[in-house]
């Protein structure tokens, strides 16, 4: 049987990737599938199935990089707070635009700020999405919020 070590791609990365622009293909190049990357560029991500289905394997771990490796790290290290990753990506991700995720990690100026703005017009919204996706983002401290659960 042939166990191979899990990639150094981080899943949360991938599947923002996937889930933004999986259609073209763009989380393919990353994990290193240039071919089939180039595929699901031509084909809208093979018209959207092939998207959805790459979703689907990233969330179950069943995704695999250029080397056949499974993508399946959610954590990007040891935790230096005691905040989470999953409920500030939901906490952005339904409630975003009303800062409630910094709320959250306890950034209440700026929570303000994006409830007045409704998340800065959106923007600074999809920005944090990002961040907190890529691990990126920190709490009131200035420490990275690095587990998912």
């Amino acid at each position: 049987m042939d166990v191979r070590p899990a990639s150094e791609y981080y899943a949360p990365r991938v599947l923002l990737l996937c889930g933004w622009l999986g259609f073209l293909g763009v989380h393919r190049f990353y994990t290193g599938k240039i071919i089939t990357g180039v595929l699901q560029l031509l084909t809208a991500g093979g018209f959207g199935i092939w998207w959805i289905i790459d979703f689907v394997l990233i969330i179950a771990g069943a995704f695999k990089d250029s080397a056949g490796r499974p993508v399946v790290q959610w954590s990007y290290g040891p935790a230096t707070t005691s905040k989470r990753l999953l409920p500030a990506f939901l906490l952005n991700a339904f409630l975003g635009p009303f800062g409630i995720h910094r709320f959250y990690v306890g950034k209440i100026g700026t929570g303000l700020l994006q409830l007045v703005t409704l998340g800065g017009f959106g923007i600074w919204w999809i920005i944090d999405h990002v961040l907190i996706t890529w691990g990126s983002f920190s709490d009131k401290q200035q420490n990275r919020l690095t587990q998912w659960t």
